[in-house]
């Protein structure tokens, strides 16, 4: 009990400071101004986002055009996907801000430890759907109640899964990772890969598709991506043209998988104008070529090969009998 202070004690302290004996003026630290005080919240870890992550960027870069050659293939359109903005925000703000009804997956980004979120909007998943089943790729409005169908639903999967594997090979120059879906839902309210106040890396990509534009978003809590901050901070520096193999692959079967026109090549003859007007059924044009001599096949118009004519099941065919020399 020696901390307690006797009543001798007590009437002395306060003797002392009615008397002025006992200083009980303010001490420096008390003297700071109210504005040199600043409040800090420790749930806020957006200051560790705060700057520019140059190696994240150019992986979401490169994400774009694998995954923009992936659907060109499927598709045989034109697709033109850009990544437009990277930022960080509240998983709170991002599930407020998105788009009625999506499609919502959330990505195992395995070695690292936590989910990542795949958005899909109503209107990307329609003009998927209108082009793989022959229309002209335009979207119809969805209502925000409306399920998806098992159809859509099925190329949603297909989707989900191209964009999987391009996310992949676009990490693999800087951190190999495995992205696989995980589960998939419609209301973000059953979406758990954080807390609303945490921060997460939001990545934005246009995509337009025969003049149609859609969008989609990937979410990464920073927690997933805090153990490789630094890898993410440094400037990555790869090949200029920025061509994989995977990428240059892609490139090959897209060359490959495009159609060419072939036609061949009977003879050619010389006629007049009068010639061409006395024209009737049945008339005769004697081509300058020998009878016995091979057809010319040209290949968009380019001479490529020598053929003759005959019949193959039924119907009209070519046999290739050589190659045009260079």
């Amino acid at each position: 009990m020696a901390n307690v202070l006797s009543q001798e004690e007590i009437d002395a302290l306060l003797g002392g400071i009615s008397g002025g004996q006992i200083d009980t003026s303010r001490n420096d630290g008390e003297d700071q101004e109210p504005e040199a005080v600043q409040a800090f919240d420790f749930s806020d870890q957006d200051r560790y986002l705060r700057g520019r992550l140059p190696t994240l960027e150019t992986i979401h870069d490169r994400f774009a055009r694998l995954l923009r050659l992936s659907l060109s293939t499927i598709l045989r359109r034109a697709v033109e996907i850009q990544v437009c903005s990277q930022t960080v925000c509240n998983f709170g703000d991002f599930s407020r801000c998105l788009e009625k009804p999506s499609s919502l997956h959330t990505l195992k980004l395995e070695p690292l430890k936590g989910s990542g979120l795949l958005v899909l909007p109503a209107r990307l998943i329609m003009t998927l759907v209108d082009l793989l089943f022959g229309g002209d790729g335009k979207p119809f409005d969805v209502r925000e109640d409306r399920d998806f169908t098992l159809i859509e639903s099925r190329v949603i999967v297909k989707m989900a899964e191209d964009i999987c594997r391009a996310y992949t090979e676009s990490w693999a120059p800087v951190r190999p990772l495995t992205v696989t879906v995980g589960s998939s839902e419609t209301n973000i309210l059953f979406v758990n890969i954080a807390q609303p106040n945490d921060p997460v890396t939001v990545v934005d990509c246009d995509v337009v598709i025969e003049g149609t534009r859609s969008s989609l978003s990937i979410c990464i809590p920073y927690a997933t991506i805090e153990p490789i901050k630094d890898i993410l901070k440094g400037t990555f520096i790869g090949d200029p043209l920025d061509m994989d193999n995977a990428a240059a692959q892609r490139m090959r079967d897209l060359l490959l998988d495009s159609t060419v026109e072939l036609r061949a090549m009977l003879g050619t003859a010389t006629i007049t104008g009068r010639e061409l007007l006395q024209m009737k059924a049945g008339d005769i044009i004697q081509l300058n070529e020998d009878y016995e001599h091979p057809v010319e096949i040209l290949v968009e118009g380019e001479r490529k090969f020598w053929g003759v004519i005959g019949a193959h099941k039924s119907t009209r065919a070519l046999q290739i009998t050589g190659t045009v020399e260079a």
